[in-house]
């Protein structure tokens, strides 16, 4: 039996599309399907600062009795590509939403 392989250019721009199609569709599926951690919120709201506050107590008045607020500032951090914890009143955050 002999296994004979076509290789025209019809065949092979088939296969391109086919690649190019399943990597994009990898592409856009698969940073969803590990973006889901474990304990990470499902949600996410918008929080306006107010005077006074700080990212450590606006953390403090969202964190759930379970969880340690550090890990919430670090969150609340990296959602809002911070570099440090300064915030200023009027500042918008985006903040999780713990289910």
């Amino acid at each position: 039996m002999t296994i004979r392989m076509v290789n025209t250019p019809a065949v092979r721009v088939r296969r391109w599309v086919a690649a190019t199609v399943l990597a994009a569709v990898a592409l856009l599926v698969a940073p969803q399907a590990f973006a889901h951690e474990s304990g990470a919120p499902a949600a996410t709201d918008t929080y306006v600062v107010a005077q006074g506050e700080t990212l450590w107590s606006i953390a403090q008045s969202i964190t759930p009795l379970d969880r340690d607020v550090r890990d919430t500032v670090a969150t609340l951090k990296t959602m809002n590509v911070m570099v440090s914890s300064v915030i200023h009143s009027g500042d918008q955050l985006i903040v999780p939403i713990y289910g």
